[in-house]
């Protein structure tokens, strides 16, 4: 039965060269066997597409969204696909992919074990918008509207109830499958940051 399964979702995204991939965890809560990957994967795309793509500028191209079962592990991946040429639509100008705005994600489990990040790419970086190693005011209200979107369809449940966001800690996991369901921990809250943080996997060349 698929109620309580637990996926993996990954983002792809391309910005000035690099590859830009977001991952996120989630656990099923609708025991319908139509509920699955490929459901998340395509439930994602079209809720989030809006806000996901409002917070960042024309210069990230969004790709696919990829949902995986880790609980239990089926090593199959289901995909669904932006159509070509989809970006971002906020700004005009982002110098590099490895600028990001980060989404703490927090749970009842205390400690680095239930927290988790997304290094979300770069928000457009003119002086408007980041300014003295910061997001602005008005670069992060882009990005609180996508956080507030992602935990009012998978946190609140407020228009949605099919999946929920958590935490996956790789220590509690272990290094391979099979993995207990245990590692996995639902979502209470979502923070924005406003500090400019960075991801060096994501300079041009890096993995070339």
């Amino acid at each position: 039965m698929p109620f309580n399964d637990i996926y993996r979702l990954r983002v792809y995204m391309s910005m000035h060269g690099a590859q830009v991939v977001n991952v996120m965890h989630f656990v099923q809560e609708d025991p319908l066997p139509t509920v699955d990957a490929a459901f998340l994967a395509n439930d994602f795309r079209t809720n989030m597409d809006a806000t996901i793509r409002g917070r960042t500028t024309p210069f990230c191209n969004f790709q696919y969204v990829e949902v995986q079962s880790i609980v239990p592990f089926s090593g199959a991946s289901a995909i669904s696909n932006w159509p070509a040429n989809t970006n971002g639509t906020s700004g005009s100008n982002s110098a590099s992919a490895t600028l990001c705005e980060v989404v703490t994600i927090y749970t009842s489990r205390a400690g680095r074990r239930g927290r988790g990040r997304l290094y979300l790419p770069s928000g457009d970086t003119t002086t408007t918008n980041a300014l003295n190693g910061s997001w602005t005011a008005t670069q992060s209200a882009r990005t609180v509207s996508f956080a507030n979107a992602l935990s009012a369809r998978y946190i609140a449940h407020t228009t949605g109830l099919s999946f929920s966001l958590g935490v996956w800690s790789r220590v509690l996991a272990g290094p391979t499958p099979p993995w207990p369901s245990s590692a996995f921990v639902r979502a209470t809250t979502l923070s924005v940051r406003t500090t400019i943080r960075t991801q060096r996997r994501r300079q041009v060349g890096v993995g070339r």
